[in-house]
C-alpha cells in the first residue's frame, strides 16, 4: 500500500487531484491512503514534488537477497528498452549479471505464454465479454470498484507473472525471483497471496538505477551479454499503445471484430460502467489503466514522452527476428496460468441527502448556483465532495473559493480589530469626579465576564466609550469589537446586517459571524423592530443564529452589548419594546450620567478633549484661558460630552495656531457668557425641535463669522469660500445681525490712491 510521510506532506491535495479512484483520505494530520479503494496506479506518486507519497519498496530485501548469493533471476518487462536510458540492452543485462542475478529473462516470453492460455481459453465456453487481465491496475480496479464484473475478468495471469511461473517451473533447484517493470501496480500484484510464493520482489526501472549507483556499477562501461534463455520473439512489442490485443490474441479473432480496446482511466471507467449496465457486449475486451500502454507509466526512471518511448521499443523490436511464435517446450507448456479473483470493494453507507445538504451550506453552498464544481478540492463536483466529507474522506475546509472566502472574511475581522483596537488605546472613560471613578469601578467589575450589558443615558454621555472600555478590559480584548446602530435601518436591512444573507443574489455574512469570539455593541436598541428583537431574543437564548434565507441555524459566540437612550419600561408598557428581550438585557444595566450633573469634571473633560483633539487637527493648543472656562462652565450642555466635544473641536480650528483657547474661539452664546437656559413653563424642557433650531442657529452664524474673518470682510470673497451667491449671504448676515465692519483688518483704499 502506498504510504504518507506526514512531516513532508504539505496538504496540497495534488495526490488527490490526480488519483482515479480518490482513494486518498485527508486528515488534519496530512493524507494517507484508503487500502479498500486504492488500485496502485503512482498517480499519486508521480505529481507528489515533496516526495512524501512513497510506494512499497522492495530493494532493501533485494539486497538482502544478493549479500546472501542466492540463485537469483531477473525477469525485465517487455518495456525496459525504454527505461534504461543511455545504456544499450546488452549492457543491462551485463550490469544486472554484475549485481548478482543468475538469470536475466525477457518478459516478453511471458506474453506468448500468455496467448497460448488466453487463445486455449477462448476455444472454451466462457462468460461473454471477456475482459483481459493482463494489466494489474485494471484487475485491482476491476475488484475493488466494479465487482459485479470478477466474472467477466479473463482466469489467466499478467505476463510477468506467468514468466516467473514458468522460469521456477523449468529451473531445477531453489530460484529467486525479481520482476522489474514501470508499474507500480506491479508491486500490489507481486504482493497479492496467490503470488508470493512465485515472486520474491518487484522492482521499478528507477529502482535498479539506484541498485546499480549503491553498488557502484557502471552498465554502461560494460559489454553487452544476450538475455539468458528462453528467448522471447512475438512478445516484445506488447507494451505499445494498442500492443496488447495483437500480442495475447489469435490474429484470426482481432480480425473478427468482437475487441474492444482503450486506454486511459476515463476511458476504462466508461466502459467498465457501459459492462456493468450492460449497454455493450464486446467479445473480447482490452483495457490499460495508463494512457500509452505501459509505456505511459509514471515510473521517474525515464524523462522520455510515451511516443518517445515508444520509438525506442519498436527500434529494439526490429532488431530480433519478430516471425511466428515458437512452440511451447514442454516444461512450461504445462505451467498453470490461471487465477482467481476476490470482491475486495470497501462498502461504504451512502450518506444521507440532508447530511450531504448539511456540508453543502457548511461551506455556503445554498443552491445550485453557489456548486462551483471548481475541481479545487481534488473531486469533479461539489456534491462528490460533501460525500466524501459525510464518509471522513475529505475535510469541509478542502473547498478553495469558501476557504478564500474565509480569508478575507478574517483579514477584514483583523483589520477592524487593528482599528477598533488603536481608537480604544486613545479613549478612556473621561473624568475623575466621583460618578466618573464609581461607573470606572462597575465597568472593571461586569468587564471579565460574558454577560449581556445595557448602557442608558442621555445622547452623548459616553455610551459608545463605556462599551469600548469594556471590551478593552474583557478577556475578549484581542478578538474585533463590531458597532451597528439600530437607527436609520429598517428591519430587513437590520436584520442582513446583523445575521447575515444566504440568497444566492446577495450572500453575505452578518456582523454576529464576523465578530465571532469578540463583543457586539448594538447601538440604540430601542429603535430596532420587533423582527429583530425576536431574533436577538432567539440568539441570547440559544447562542446560534438563523441567516436569512438560511434553513440551518450556526452556532456564534458573541458578547452584546446594547445602547439605548429611550425608556425602555415604557416600551414594554406601549408594546414597541419585547418584554421577554427586556428582561435579558436588564440583568446588568450601567446608567451614565448627564454632564450636567458632573460640574466639578468639566475642567478636565474639556483639556482632554482639547488635547484630542489637537493630535487629531495636528494643532498644538496648551490650555483654555479662564474666561473661556467660565463660560463652558455656564452652559447647561444639553448634549453632554458630545456637544463639548464638538465644541472643543471646532474652537480648535477657528483658533489656529494660538497656543490658548480663548473666550472668542467659543460659538457666540458661550463667549457671551450665557448661562444655562431657563426652563419654558410652556415647553418641554426636552423640545428636541427648539434645542436643534438654536443649535442650528449658532452653527450658521459661527460658519459665516468664520468666512469673513479668513476674506478680511470681503463679502464677495466669504460668498465663494462658502459656496453661497452673495445675495444668499447678505441675507444671512442681515439675519444674524453681523457687521461686516468687524472683521475688516485695514482701511478700504480711496479711489485714485
Amino acid at each position: 500500500m502506498i504510504q504518507t510521510d506526514i512531516q513532508r506532506c504539505r496538504s496540497c491535495f495534488a495526490c488527490l487531484r490526480h488519483c482515479p479512484v480518490k482513494a486518498v483520505r485527508v486528515t488534519p494530520q496530512g493524507t494517507d491512503t484508503d487500502a479498500g479503494r486504492c488500485i496502485g496506479c503512482g498517480r499519486c506518486l508521480q505529481v507528489c514534488s515533496q516526495q512524501a507519497r512513497r510506494a512499497p519498496n522492495s530493494l532493501n530485501r533485494c539486497q538482502r537477497l544478493l549479500r546472501h548469493k542466492e540463485p537469483m533471476a531477473a525477469i525485465l518487462a517487455p518495456s525496459f528498452p525504454a527505461y534504461i536510458g543511455d545504456m544499450r540492452p546488452g549492457q543491462l543485462v551485463s550490469g544486472l549479471h554484475r549485481l548478482g542475478f543468475q538469470l536475466v529473462v525477457e518478459g516478453a516470453w511471458g506474453v506468448e505464454l500468455a496467448a497460448r492460455a488466453i487463445a486455449a481459453g477462448l476455444r472454451t465456453v466462457s462468460t461473454a465479454p471477456r475482459i483481459l487481465s493482463h494489466c494489474p491496475a485494471i484487475v485491482a480496479l476491476v475488484e475493488r470498484h466494479f465487482p459485479q464484473l470478477l466474472r467477466n475478468l479473463s482466469p489467466c495471469v499478467s505476463p510477468l507473472v506467468a514468466a516467473a511461473r514458468a522460469l521456477r517451473a523449468t529451473h531445477a533447484g531453489p530460484l529467486r525471483i525479481v520482476t522489474i517493470s514501470s508499474c507500480f501496480a506491479a508491486k500490489i500484484e507481486a504482493a497479492d497471496d496467490q503470488f508470493q510464493d512465485v515472486i520474491d520482489g518487484a522492482l521499478t526501472f528507477a529502482e535498479i538505477g539506484e541498485l546499480f549507483e549503491t553498488a557502484g556499477i557502471t552498465p554502461t562501461r560494460l559489454p553487452e551479454t544476450v538475455f539468458d534463455q528462453p528467448h522471447a520473439r512475438s512478445g516484445r512489442r506488447f507494451a505499445l499503445s494498442g500492443g496488447a490485443p495483437t500480442s495475447l490474441l489469435p490474429r484470426d479473432y482481432a480480425e473478427q471484430g468482437e475487441m474492444l480496446s482503450t486506454e486511459g482511466y476515463q476511458n476504462a471507467r466508461e466502459v467498465l460502467l457501459d459492462l456493468a449496465a450492460g449497454r455493450i457486449r464486446p467479445g473480447i475486451v482490452d483495457l490499460r489503466l495508463c494512457r500509452g500502454g505501459c509505456l505511459g507509466a509514471c515510473d521517474p526512471g525515464s524523462r522520455l514522452s510515451a511516443f518517445a518511448r515508444g520509438r525506442l521499443v519498436e527500434q529494439f523490436a526490429r532488431q530480433h527476428d519478430n516471425g511466428p511464435r515458437p512452440e511451447p517446450d514442454a516444461a512450461s507448456a504445462k505451467v498453470n496460468l490461471k487465477r482467481t479473483f476476490s470482491n475486495r470493494q470497501t462498502r461504504q453507507e451512502h450518506p444521507s441527502g440532508e447530511s450531504i445538504r448539511r456540508v453543502l451550506q457548511s461551506t455556503d453552498k445554498f443552491s445550485q448556483r453557489d456548486e462551483l464544481n471548481c475541481g479545487a478540492c481534488g473531486y469533479r463536483t461539489c456534491r462528490e465532495h460533501a460525500t466524501a466529507v459525510c464518509r471522513s474522506l475529505a475535510r469541509e475546509d478542502m473547498c478553495l473559493p469558501y476557504f478564500v472566502k474565509r480569508l478575507k472574511a478574517e483579514q477584514a475581522r483583523l483589520q477592524k480589530s487593528a482599528q477598533l483596537a488603536q481608537q480604544a488605546a486613545e479613549e478612556v472613560m473621561p473624568g475623575d469626579d466621583l460618578l466618573a471613578r464609581q461607573l470606572l469601578d462597575l465597568v472593571q467589575e461586569v468587564a471579565p465576564g460574558d454577560k449581556t450589558i445595557l448602557l442608558r443615558g442621555e445622547m452623548g454621555t459616553g455610551k459608545k466609550t463605556a462599551a469600548r472600555t469594556i471590551h478593552r478590559y474583557s478577556r475578549r480584548a484581542e478578538q474585533p469589537l463590531a458597532t451597528l446602530s439600530c437607527s436609520g435601518l429598517d428591519q430587513q436591512q437590520l436584520l442582513i446586517e446583523l445575521f447575515g444573507s444566504r440568497h444566492a443574489s446577495d450572500f453575505r455574512q452578518g456582523l454576529l459571524e464576523l465578530a465571532a469570539g469578540g463583543t457586539l455593541l448594538l447601538e440604540e436598541i430601542g429603535d430596532a423592530g420587533q423582527k429583530v428583537q425576536d431574533a436577538l431574543l432567539e440568539f441570547l437564548n440559544h447562542g446560534s443564529i438563523m441567516p436569512v434565507g438560511a434553513k440551518i441555524r450556526l452556532p456564534v459566540h458573541v458578547r452584546l452589548i446594547v445602547t439605548s437612550r429611550r425608556d425602555l419600561e415604557q416600551g414594554v408598557k406601549e408594546g414597541w419594546f419585547s418584554s421577554d428581550l427586556y428582561y435579558r438585557l436588564c440583568l446588568c444595566t450601567l446608567t451614565l450620567p448627564p454632564l450636567r450633573n458632573r460640574p466639578q469634571a468639566l475642567q478636565e473633560l474639556a483639556e482632554q478633549l482639547l488635547r484630542r483633539s489637537g493630535r487629531r487637527l495636528n494643532r498644538n493648543p496648551a490650555a483654555i484661558d479662564a474666561p473661556a472656562m467660565e463660560a463652558l462652565c455656564r452652559y447647561a450642555w444639553p448634549g453632554n460630552i458630545l456637544e463639548l466635544a464638538a465644541v472643543i473641536e471646532r474652537a480648535v480650528i477657528l483658533g489656529g495656531d494660538d497656543p490658548v483657547l480663548r473666550r472668542e474661539h467659543l460659538s457666540l452664546p458661550l463667549a457671551a457668557g450665557a448661562s444655562a437656559p431657563q426652563p419654558d413653563p410652556g415647553k418641554s424642557p426636552s423640545d428636541f425641535r427648539a434645542r436643534r433650531g438654536r443649535q442650528m442657529e449658532l452653527i450658521e452664524r459661527d460658519l459665516l463669522e468664520r468666512y469673513l474673518r479668513e476674506s478680511s470682510g470681503n463679502v464677495s470673497a466669504a460668498a465663494r469660500r462658502a459656496n453661497l451667491p452673495r445675495r444668499t449671504f447678505y441675507r444671512l448676515m442681515e439675519r444674524y445681525d453681523i457687521q461686516r465692519c468687524k472683521f475688516l483688518t485695514r482701511p478700504a483704499a480711496r479711489k485714485g490712491d
